[in-house]
């Protein structure tokens, strides 16, 4: 439990001024940071890491140049915490801030609060975005973020899952347990806060996005409790893989590779590891075709991915919105998604059909390779395309709130607590999890001695 409640009014109506003068504030950043070392007509772009295949983006990065201008892409760290601390701390402390930011979603809302965002403009006309990418870089109606690379999850199946899909993902709670078994990700990090978003499903996420009207403890078991229940008989039973409450991503794609089920199996993952099944021989027939499948979620995925964020104290807009405008690019966005696993952004990037006629070379060479029947390959990542495109019409923004880290960590530490328990969660438990969560929303620790972890 909290120690002492304070009023919120003071942190909305701060936040509020923070959108609403930081555009201002843009203005009379713009100008270099003095005493910066080495090149100023290099713009760094901080990033975590790029877990691209065969480092795509940062590739793409490093070899821009335009007008004299170069880019220069700096990795901080593999832990997304810790890459925004950096970026945070930089461009709050720095003398020499990052110009542009590879920023996660779900940070967005944070980095606008604290004024280490500046308001842009979409470098093509939004209607060539995939609109949920356009919505995500935007907070209160402001664009802060140009989308960069998307990530929405698929199920991916062995066997015929359609019931075993629609019982953990589809909101049935009721009838015969379907055969097979779920792999998921419930280890205590971000990861699970997006799969319990799914758990639950949609209605979610406005329960969670006022931090000024924050559900109580009766809404939130009314909310959350029924699905947070069926996941936890689901891990009891075995219907979902009871490893995967100690999984993050690499786990379960280790799991889901190395498994010959008697049973059907569903893997919950993002586009990412798509290639690394399609191009394995242990995932093809004795006629070379794919022995797995995969669809959207069926009450949608939680939307991931990066925007690209200026910094107000870059020591060069102009260069900085020449690269974002350059990374975004159909060409571009192709090649991110063919050759580096990335979803792209940009709706043309989606139609692999017309790669050919749009001369997107460099995305063809990577999804040829060798192959003896290249075409092929490249109609069953047209496929591949299509879905995640189908899913990203319906993907989850998460909650967009300053403090969305504390609040991710208050609610998957107390969601977590459910899934491990013996027995369903009583209303005093709910009534401490709204407590908690109401002061995560404001910035501020909950109490030790708590039920939650």
């Amino acid at each position: 439990m909290t120690r002492r409640r304070r009023p919120v009014w003071p942190f909305v109506a701060g936040f509020a001024l923070t959108i609403a003068f930081s555009g201002a504030m843009s203005f009379l950043n713009r100008a270099p940071a003095g005493g910066c070392p080495g090149n100023t007509d290099e713009i760094t772009v901080a990033a975590g890491y790029d877990d691209s295949m065969d480092r795509t983006q940062r590739g793409l990065v490093n070899a821009w140049h335009d007008r004299g201008h170069t880019a220069r892409y700096v990795e901080i760290s593999r832990i997304p915490d810790e890459a925004r601390a950096e970026m945070a701390a930089t461009d709050q402390d720095g003398a020499c801030p990052y110009d542009v930011l590879v920023l996660d979603v779900a940070h967005l809302a944070e980095f606008v609060a604290n004024g280490y965002a500046s308001p842009v403009e979409l470098p093509h006309p939004a209607s060539a975005f995939m609109a949920k990418s356009v919505a995500a870089g935007q907070i209160g109606g402001t664009q802060y973020g140009v989308p960069f690379a998307a990530d929405v999850p698929l199920a991916y199946s062995i066997g015929a899952t359609g019931e075993l899909v629609s019982r953990i993902w589809g909101g049935e709670a009721s009838g015969a347990k379907p055969p097979g078994q779920a792999l998921t990700q419930l280890d205590d990090y971000e990861g699970a806060m997006v799969n319990l978003i799914e758990a639950i499903g949609p209605e979610l996420v406005p329960l969670l996005s006022d931090p000024g009207d924050m559900p109580g403890g009766a809404e939130l078991r009314a909310v959350a409790g029924p699905r947070l229940e069926a996941w936890r008989t689901a891990l009891k039973t075995g219907l979902i893989d009871g490893d995967s409450l100690d999984h993050s991503e690499g786990d379960t794609l280790r799991a889901f590779r190395s498994a010959r089920p008697p049973a059907p199996m569903v893997m919950r993952h993002w586009p990412s590891v798509f290639r690394s099944l399609w191009l394995d021989s242990r995932f093809r027939d004795a006629g070379g075709r794919l022995t797995f499948s995969y669809r959207p979620l069926p009450r949608g995925g939680v939307l991931g991915g990066s925007v690209l964020v200026i910094s107000p104290k870059t020591r060069n807009r102009a260069a900085a919105e020449s690269l974002v405008e350059h990374l975004t690019t159909p060409a571009v966005q192709a090649k991110l998604f063919a050759c580096g696993s990335y979803a792209p952004v940009l709706a043309a990037a989606y139609e692999v059909s017309e790669y050919e006629t749009r001369q997107f070379t460099e995305a063809l060479t990577c999804l040829r390779g060798d192959a003896e029947e290249p075409e092929s390959l490249v109609a069953e990542f047209g496929d591949f395309a299509q879905t995640v495109r189908r899913a990203m019409d319906g993907a989850l923004l998460r909650p967009r709130v300053p403090y969305y880290s504390r609040l991710s960590e208050t609610f998957r530490a107390c969601a977590l607590t459910v899934l491990r328990s013996a027995g369903p969660r009583d209303l005093r438990y709910y009534d401490e999890f709204a407590d908690r969560l109401r002061a995560a929303a404001e910035g501020r620790l909950p109490g030790d001695g708590s039920d939650c972890g």
